[in-house]
């Protein structure tokens, strides 16, 4: 019966941080709420990567643009923009993460902001023949 326990209690334990090999790679915005309510805005120039080596780079609309360094503890990550002197750090929870699919909520003063995100595919390239 311990047994039992405490390989529960260490697959919860498990089954609570994230997997960063999943969230590593270039993701794109596919949809954002706003207090619960869908924004009908053009996503196309919103992206998120994460690289190897804890380093992520986010670009917005109207030119913004953010990158540094993250980690991460249990479903919650911390981006701390190294572009802005003194540095930033924004903490957003990880609400989904699959191979193919990324789910953020962040806190905008009062605002709660969900943002969808979707993995972008590696551009085919031609071969030159």
């Amino acid at each position: 019966m311990k047994a039992f326990l405490f390989l529960s209690l260490l697959c919860l334990l498990c089954a609570c941080r994230l997997d960063e090999r999943t969230l590593q790679g270039d993701w794109q915005a596919v949809a954002f709420f706003e207090n619960g309510q869908r924004r009908e805005i053009d996503l196309s120039p919103v992206k998120l990567r994460f690289s190897g080596g804890r380093h992520y780079t986010y670009e917005s609309i109207g030119l913004y643009r953010e990158e540094g360094n993250y980690r991460s503890s249990m479903h919650y990550l911390f981006l701390t923009d190294t572009s802005r002197t003194p540095p930033v750090e924004h903490i957003v929870k990880v609400l989904y993460l699959s191979p193919d699919s990324l789910k953020m909520r962040m806190q905008q003063d009062s605002a709660e902001q969900v943002l969808w995100l979707a993995r972008r595919q590696p551009e085919s390239r031609l071969l030159e023949q």
